[in-house]
C-alpha cells in the first residue's frame, strides 16, 4: 500500500512536470528571438546529451542502454526526443504558442486510444465519443485558425503539431512499456538523448555551417533554448513519468487539464499575447472531453 508521502511526492513531481510542460511552447517561441528551427530542435540534444552524460555517470549507469532493451529506447528517441521537437519547432514557426497548448490538451487521448489498440481493450462507447469530441475541437481550432487574419497561424502548422502529439504518445507509451518492465525511467530518457547524438548532432553542425549564428543570442532566447533542452526533453519527461507512476495514469492525465491553461496564462504575461476567443472555447472543450475520456476508460 502507497503511504501518503508517497503520494505526496508523486503529485508534487506530476504537478511540478506538467507547469513545467505548460512552458515548453513559450520557451521555444523565446528561442526564436535568436535561434532558427533546427537548433531550437536538433540542437536541443547537446545541452541534453551532455547532463544525460553527467547524471549517467554519477549514477554509476552504463552510457548506452541494454542490448535487450534498445530497441524500445528508440521508440522514446523517436517519439519525444527527435519527433516531438522537431514537429512542434517547426509548428511554432507559424503557430501561436497558447493555440499549441491547446493542441497538445489532447494528447491524453491520443495515448489512451494508441493503448487500446496495442493492449487489444474494449472500452466504453462513451469513450470514443468522448475521444471524438476531443479531437474534434482540436479540428474546429486548426480550421478556423489555420490562415486566419485573426493572429492565427497557417494550417500546415497545425497539422505538424498533430503529428508532434502522435510521436510523442507513441514515445510515452514505449516509456511506460519499459517501466513495466523494470527500468528505471531516467536512465531510459538518459539513454533515449544519448542514442539520438548521431541523428542530431550532424545536423546541428550543418545548419551551423550553413546559417552561422552571427549575433550574440538574447538572454531570454538562451533562456528559451536551455530549459526546450534540459527540462522538456530530460528532467521534465522524468518527473512527468515518475509521478504518473506514483498516482497512477488517470489521475496523472487529469492533472494535464492544467497545462493548456499554464500556456496560455504565460503567452499573456511573457510574450504578451492576446489570446483568440476561439482557443478559449476549443480548450474548454478539449479539457472537458480529456477529462470525460479519462473517466470511461
Amino acid at each position: 500500500m502507497k503511504t501518503l508521502s508517497e503520494t505526496a511526492r508523486g503529485y508534487i513531481f506530476a504537478i511540478s512536470a506538467v507547469v513545467g510542460f505548460g512552458g515548453t511552447f513559450i520557451a521555444v517561441a523565446l528561442g526564436y528571438q535568436s535561434f532558427d528551427a533546427i537548433t531550437m530542435s536538433f540542437g536541443r540534444v547537446i545541452p541534453a546529451a551532455i547532463a544525460a552524460v553527467i547524471s549517467l555517470k554519477l549514477l554509476k549507469q552504463p552510457i548506452l542502454p541494454p542490448r535487450e532493451a534498445f530497441p524500445v529506447i528508440f521508440g522514446v528517441t523517436a517519439g519525444v526526443v527527435i519527433g516531438f521537437p522537431l514537429l512542434s519547432t517547426l509548428a511554432l514557426m507559424t503557430v501561436p504558442p497558447a493555440d499549441a497548448g491547446v493542441m497538445g490538451a489532447i494528447t491524453p487521448i491520443i495515448t489512451a486510444v494508441i493503448a487500446v489498440f496495442i493492449g487489444h481493450k474494449k472500452p466504453k462507447r462513451l469513450f470514443w465519443l468522448a475521444a471524438s469530441m476531443g479531437s474534434l475541437s482540436a479540428a474546429i481550432l486548426a480550421y478556423f485558425r489555420g490562415g486566419s487574419e485573426l493572429g492565427g497561424g497557417e494550417f500546415w502548422g497545425y497539422i505538424l503539431l498533430t503529428g508532434a502529439m502522435l510521436v510523442a504518445s507513441m514515445g510515452h507509451i514505449s516509456g511506460n512499456y519499459l517501466a513495466g518492465k523494470g527500468f528505471n525511467s531516467f536512465h531510459v530518457l538518459c539513454w533515449a538523448v544519448i542514442i539520438s547524438i548521431p541523428i542530431q548532432l550532424p545536423g546541428v553542425l550543418i545548419d551551423w555551417a550553413i546559417n552561422p549564428i552571427t549575433h550574440v543570442p538574447t538572454l531570454g532566447a538562451i533562456a528559451g533554448f536551455l530549459f526546450a533542452s534540459l527540462f522538456s526533453i530530460l528532467f521534465g519527461n522524468y518527473m512527468l513519468n515518475h509521478g504518473f507512476h506514483k498516482i497512477g495514469l488517470v489521475r496523472g492525465a487529469q492533472l494535464q487539464l492544467i497545462q493548456p491553461i499554464v500556456t496560455m496564462i504565460l503567452s499573456i504575461v511573457i510574450l504578451h499575447k492576446a489570446v483568440s476567443p476561439i482557443t478559449w472555447i476549443a480548450a474548454a472543450a478539449i479539457l472537458a472531453s480529456v477529462a470525460w475520456s479519462q473517466r470511461l476508460k
